[in-house]
């Protein structure tokens, strides 16, 4: 287990270096549960020097690109446990804890905190690193972090373009509030959480074609078309990967039935 051996604390203090959204949300969390932390910028030399020294682990909540630069630039950090939150990389001497949840400027109730899912790497244990932590947690493997981190992504950051862009046309080209149509998003929310198997509604549910065709060829201007002809494509191969599933168990059963 990497450096993580090394912390002999039930109570451990943060080290927390970064200014962005995460370290934002991170020093917010950690004031409502009372856990000791000294913050700093990752472009303070003199504050990063005094968390090194002052705290048992280090909380690296900076971009990607500027974590290995800053571990080896300050090589005092390598004599301590230290933690990224890339969901995407896996370091070798930096432990991997990525919060799935969105982190927006403003900050949230505790609850919220307490409530996030953690993906660590699978050579570290959560209970180790925040100890006072009751966050539910999974472990990952290095060589699916990639994958995950394009499934969050997905299913984050893209369905935010798709929303913008929806409130943006019909605000701008139909006139319609955005409270109007907040309620649509709201409900669409809900019922993928409810039964997100069957949430799917709308011509792609209904393997409506007729309707598919005309909404293509309505959004012949519209920078999102090819958008809408790849989650056509996305969502037939996964019905025929899924109905391949289903007949290969089909079978499987048959045959097992034929056994007995």
């Amino acid at each position: 287990m990497r450096q993580v051996s090394s912390i002999t604390t039930n109570n451990p203090c943060y080290g927390i270096i970064g200014q962005g959204r995460l370290a934002r949300h991170l020093i917010h969390y950690f004031s409502l549960v009372d856990i000791p932390f000294i913050s700093t910028s990752s472009r303070d030399d003199k504050g990063i020097k005094t968390v090194a020294t002052k705290c048992d682990i280090i909380l690296l909540a900076i971009a990607d690109k500027a974590l290995l630069d800053l571990y080896h630039t300050h090589s005092i950090l390598q004599i301590k446990p230290c933690v990224h939150f890339s969901g995407a990389l896996y370091l070798e001497n930096i432990i991997g804890c990525h919060p799935l949840m969105t982190f927006s400027y403003e900050l949230y109730p505790l609850q919220t905190y307490q409530s996030i899912l953690f993906t660590l790497d699978s050579d570290s244990h959560f209970s180790t690193l925040f100890p006072k932590l009751n966050n539910p947690h999974i472990l990952i493997n290095a060589k699916d972090k990639p994958y995950y981190h394009a499934l969050c992504v997905m299913a984050n950051n893209f369905t935010t373009l798709l929303w913008q862009h929806f409130f943006d046309q019909m605000q701008s080209k139909f006139g319609a509030a955005q409270k109007a149509l907040s309620p649509f998003l709201m409900q669409t929310l809900q019922n993928i959480n409810q039964d997100y198997k069957h949430a799917l509604t709308g011509p792609l549910a209904r393997g409506d074609q007729d309707t598919i065709e005309k909404n293509l060829s309505a959004l012949n201007n519209d920078a999102f078309k090819p958008v809408y002809e790849s989650f056509i494509n996305a969502y037939t191969q996964q019905q025929a990967s899924d109905k391949l599933q289903h007949t290969h168990r089909r079978d499987h059963i048959t045959e097992k039935e034929v056994i007995l």
